[in-house]
């Protein structure tokens, strides 16, 4: 029996989409953890291995990262021209149910 050259592994230990994201200690020895099984197979088997994570990468595409409410504030808020806020009531934290449903302001 001849032994074969040890081959690279087909799956990188560092990808762009790792980079983007900082990895937490579980994720660092999942990590490890795959790539010591990953090395351990045959090349026909890490090749169906990376085919099975190109068919879920392409079944669940990363979704861009959700913005965070107070983004979606700032955002919002940005649009809205000065001379509104100058017309903003000054007592809408107390006087809200006037505000928002008609009821006569309550007296301090």
């Amino acid at each position: 029996m001849v032994a074969q050259p040890a081959q690279p592994p087909i799956v990188p230990s560092s990808t762009p989409e790792a980079a983007q994201t900082e990895a937490t200690p579980i994720d660092q020895i999942l990590d490890t953890l795959i790539l010591a099984k990953l090395q351990s197979r045959s090349p026909q088997q890490q090749q169906q291995v990376l085919d099975f994570v190109e068919f879920l990468k392409q079944r669940n595409p990363p979704q861009s990262p959700q913005k965070t409410i107070w983004e979606k504030i700032r955002e919002n808020t940005a649009r809205i021209p000065p001379e509104e806020w100058e017309n903003m009531p000054t007592d809408g934290s107390y006087q809200h149910d006037h505000y928002l449903y008609g009821t006569p302001k309550r007296e301090l």
